[in-house]
């Protein structure tokens, strides 16, 4: 939570007397969009989700429903990572991108109507980009257009946007290559705006599946 402190100073001339007086204001701080990319990033988020909605008294098993029964959520701002809907429910200015479906089903299975649906991007032939950096980067380009069309949609949800935060693996293919792509295109198209990322690195020394990765 943020306050503006304004403090009001009156000096009266014939008694050589002043007042001060204040008044607060609550600040809305920007709203905060979500990229969730590739497996590592989508599981990862899904921890993310959990831990917030928490902080926040939403459900995530309940559509979004936040409970307000006590005075411990009613002076924290949720509209900064959610956006709040018409039925007083919540759901994350999240955008979920993967190329193969099993993990970005499994989350929206799990949590029922709590992430926006439209928000869910998967590619139509679902067949991931195969550990592969140079491959995640491609698809990345080749559907570019319908996730940036989610994110500008989600734009115009803000009142005050401040800034981009993703969640990815710098191994792999779609969390790799594609999250470098568009951390690419958001850094063009929003270089005045925040852009923070959240990667996990491999573990150095250690074989894995990873066919190309930085």
């Amino acid at each position: 939570m943020y306050h503006l402190y304004i403090y009001i100073y009156t000096f009266d001339y014939i008694s050589l007397d002043y007042t001060i007086t204040f008044t607060k204001h609550k600040i809305m701080p920007g709203e905060i969009i979500t990229l969730q990319v590739g497996q590592c990033g989508n599981q990862v988020g899904e921890q993310f989700w959990s831990q917030i909605s928490k902080e926040h008294g939403i459900s995530m098993q309940d559509q979004g429903k936040r409970n307000v029964g006590t005075n411990e959520f009613t002076d924290d701002l949720p509209e900064v990572f959610f956006q709040k809907l018409d039925d007083e429910k919540y759901t994350p200015r999240a955008i979920l991108i993967d190329f193969e479906p099993r993990v970005v089903n499994g989350i929206n299975n799990r949590y029922n109507n709590f992430f926006n649906p439209n928000n869910l991007f998967i590619s139509g032939d679902g067949g991931g980009a195969s550990n592969n950096w140079t491959q995640g980067y491609s698809l990345g380009n080749t559907h570019k257009e319908e996730i940036m069309d989610m994110v500008n949609k989600e734009l115009n949800k803000c009142d005050s946007f401040e800034g981009f935060q993703m969640i990815h693996s710098v191994a792999g293919g779609t969390g790799s290559g594609c999250g470098s792509f568009l951390l690419e295109e958001l850094n063009d198209m929003f270089d005045k705006n925040l852009i923070t990322t959240y990667s996990v690195f491999p573990r150095m020394g250690v074989s894995s599946e990873v066919v190309v990765q930085p």
